[in-house]
């Protein structure tokens, strides 16, 4: 058993749940001398590099490594696209190992990850905020784009001024939010803005190019958007993701999609409230 606690971290899911996942790791080892270890992946839902999104964390008792096929092998998330073998490894270098689903499951429960994390070499693999937040600390603090990522966020906060609510419209592979936050409640909502509000714009965000050319027609010179790759799978794509996060958490308030970290995350950034758009049962 090393002298000292450590805890190796795998954030796993999309932009939004790693950020999660690694801001409640940073929460849980503050105060405590844990260290904590970050394994970044690169995968066909985000393959992008940490350090083509953000700046170092810069934290003393923490580090990221961009993840290698060699850590591939040992410290990835066992499962049947790599036959279970990181399994065996991870058995014998830690002293206890927590998956995503399991995590999320004592999330729900109210498990104490710090308790668990004393004194012992852990693993965890995760895509929530398994650790509850100091409600002294803003979440996500320590995220910090890289400076021309910041730079197009900036740039886009300024021309929409004060009165610009944010929209984001999941679509693509989120079937939950295509099928709960259908994009004509999002026109509806709108409207009802419109009419409320003469002067008020709107930023849309979304996965989905055509649901943001549909609604700048609808609505003109009121939407702003940023045109960009839409694809996860590059790194162009995941930057404009990046970039979209941020923008949003700018607006004076967010219509979210229904089951979207990505929705959640924006508000939390930004510290704004957020209206979830979603079907009457």
């Amino acid at each position: 058993m090393s002298s000292r606690p450590s805890m190796t971290l795998v954030p796993a899911g999309g932009l939004a749940n790693r950020m999660k996942a690694i801001d409640a790791a940073i929460q849980l080892i503050s105060g405590t001398d844990i260290s904590l270890k970050i394994y970044w992946f690169r995968d066909q839902g985000l393959n992008c590099r940490f350090d083509q999104l953000f700046e170092p964390l810069n934290l003393p008792q923490v580090s990221l490594v961009e993840a290698s096929n060699f850590d591939a092998l040992i410290y990835d998330r066992p499962r049947k696209r790599n036959f279970y073998i990181p399994r065996l490894f991870q058995s014998f270098l830690f002293d206890d190992c927590v998956y995503e689903a399991e995590a999320t499951e004592r999330m729900y429960h109210h498990f104490d990850f710090r308790s668990w994390a004393t004194e012992k070499t852990t693993y965890l693999a995760s895509c929530v905020y398994f650790f509850p937040p100091s409600p002294d600390k803003r979440l996500f603090q320590y995220f910090r784009p890289i400076p021309s990522l910041q730079q197009k966020i900036d740039e886009k906060a300024r021309s929409f001024g004060d009165r610009c609510v944010g929209v984001h419209i999941r679509r693509t592979d989120n079937l939950s939010s295509i099928k709960e936050s259908p994009t004509n409640l999002f026109i509806e909502r709108m409207h009802s803005m419109v009419q409320s509000d003469k002067d008020v714009c709107f930023y849309v965000a979304s996965d989905s190019n055509e649901e943001k050319n549909k609604i700048k027609e609808l609505f003109g010179e009121r939407i702003f958007t940023l045109d960009g790759d839409t694809s996860r799978n590059s790194v162009q794509g995941m930057q404009d993701a990046l970039v979209e996060l941020y923008i949003l958490s700018k607006t004076k308030m967010i219509l979210g999609s229904v089951k979207s970290s990505y929705s959640e995350t924006a508000t939390q950034i930004g510290q704004i409230s957020c209206q979830f758009i979603k079907k009457e049962v």
